[in-house]
């Protein structure tokens, strides 16, 4: 080695140790802001476990607990636009990739924006209602199988998130402009005077029913923009997680025992009662990370997904948003 060559070695030795230097210094500054930022957040949440295929491109969207076979199943969909996968994660933390097929013989490869389960059945969300699979057969799949589901199911809306919660099964909608408009009918005053234009449509238990469900929603909450998640506390008052981009994410609790009643809503062709859940029934609010997104009730503790670390958006992997994370279930 001449000895311009060893000085040209140093020099991107230097550059290199400089450059790590920068990268691992902006890490620690990046931690130290989310956890300032969001020390409520942090001082009342315990780390779960690391959220699946955030690494392989998969972009969580939603969570849930089935109680029969003790394991936990992620919706969302692949970044480079291939199948939309659900994960399971099993109580010995094995986690299975599984293929959903659709009844038409093709693979699903939609938003994956909700999944739910009852003690038979998973709801998987699509553009037009929910696919209806067996729970025990996604509970019991080999790693790598596909899970064909059942049937499909159509509704008014296109959710963006579902939950059972206490034999109802809720599905509400998503609205922030310019992206995601809502329809006009769904622009309604709230008793603030705010403007709400997402809804959520409950649909109790009914043996006569869609897989258990009542094929028409009886009543409806009309509720604030932005809503990626709800989850029922052990109360009845129902927390929302909104979230968008870069900002704060928010987990709103309102007491839906003190819901003003608007006029009759129309869904699914009849007209239903209507709740507002705005700022005067609002009872906390706790802010979070940035794309904190699916929500879940589960052991006295609401159980929460985040978006920011998949392959999509990556930012979420500097400060530790792959984990699932848990809060007390009550807030204060």
């Amino acid at each position: 080695m001449t000895k311009s060559e060893g000085k040209s070695k140093r020099v991107v030795l230097w550059v290199v140790g400089i450059i790590a230097g920068v990268l691992l210094l902006a890490l620690v500054v990046i931690n130290v802001y989310v956890r300032v930022a969001y020390h409520t957040y942090y001082s009342e949440a315990q780390r779960e476990f690391n959220i699946p295929g955030i690494h392989d491109g998969f972009v969580c969207q939603d969570l849930d607990y089935y109680d029969e076979g003790s394991c936990w199943f992620f919706s969302g969909y692949d970044v480079s636009g291939g199948p939309s996968y659900i994960y399971r994660r099993d109580a010995d933390g094995t986690v299975a990739r599984l293929l959903v097929m659709l009844p038409d013989g093709s693979i699903y490869d939609d938003h994956g924006s909700a999944i739910t389960t009852n003690s038979q059945y998973a709801f998987l969300a699509s553009e037009d209602g929910y696919f209806v699979l067996s729970a025990s057969d996604l509970a019991s799949a080999s790693a790598g199988s596909a899970v064909q589901t059942i049937s499909a199911v159509d509704l008014d809306i296109t959710p963006a998130f579902m939950n059972i919660e206490n034999d109802t099964l809720y599905a509400g909608t998503f609205h922030l402009i310019p992206s995601y408009p809502a329809p006009a009918e769904h622009h309604l005053i709230a008793p603030d005077g705010s403007e709400n234009a997402g809804v959520i449509l409950a649909y109790p238990a009914d043996a006569n029913g869609a897989f258990g469900y009542a094929t028409q929603a009886v009543y409806v909450y009309s509720i604030p923009d932005a809503v990626q998640g709800m989850a029922e506390l052990p109360d009845g008052n129902i927390m929302l997680s909104s979230s968008y981009g870069l900002t704060s994410s928010h987990l709103r609790t309102y007491d839906v025992h003190d819901a003003q009643q608007g006029a009759a809503f129309l869904v699914d062709g009849r007209e239903v009662p209507l709740y507002f859940l705005d700022s005067t029934n609002l009872v906390a609010d706790l802010v979070a990370p940035p794309m904190s997104e699916g929500i879940e009730s589960h052991d006295g503790r609401i159980w929460i997904s985040e978006e920011s670390a998949g392959n999509k958006y990556l930012f979420g992997k500097l400060f530790g948003a792959g984990s699932v994370y848990s809060i007390p279930a009550q807030q204060p």
